[in-house]
């Protein structure tokens, strides 16, 4: 498990990494590793591997803040008893994290997020109703990477 100082230095650079593309989020420290000691049937690493990628701790903290916006308590079963929500959330949390890193120009990670996002469509827990927003969020990052390509090669 990472350090108590490793993860509020990671919460603290991507609630500024948030605030300064017009996010707020109030998630703490805390709150990030209630949320991966919970149960999930996903397997999203671990904490310290999540700290190596500021742009995937912003993707938790959006996550974190709209369950809890929710009305959802950060327990043991948060996750495993809320597919629906948190799959919204997570949603919401990755269009964010996609945004921002087109904003910085972040070519790699948007370019290493596309066969996670190819996963969630193709994911039969996820409803129908976001796989379809899903493939919009693929073709945008596609658009985004092409974008910079272009930009890389002016």
């Amino acid at each position: 498990m990472a350090s108590r100082e490793k993860v509020r230095r990671g919460v603290r650079n991507a609630r500024n990494l948030l605030r300064q593309h017009g996010y707020h989020v109030r998630t703490r420290t805390k709150d990030l590793v209630l949320w991966f000691k919970a149960e999930s049937p996903f397997d999203s690493g671990g904490l310290n591997e999540l700290l190596a990628e500021p742009l995937l701790v912003v993707h938790e903290l959006v996550e974190i803040e709209l369950v809890k916006m929710m009305g959802l308590r950060l327990t043991k079963k948060v996750i495993v008893n809320n597919l629906r929500v948190v799959d919204r959330a997570h949603l919401e949390a990755a269009k964010t994290e996609l945004t921002i890193a087109a904003n910085i120009g972040a070519v790699e990670h948007i370019r290493s997020r596309i066969p996670d996002i190819e996963s969630w469509i193709s994911d039969a827990s996820v409803s129908k109703e976001h796989r379809a927003e899903y493939r919009k969020l693929l073709a945008r990052a596609r658009k985004s990477l092409a974008r910079m390509d272009l930009k890389d090669e002016a």
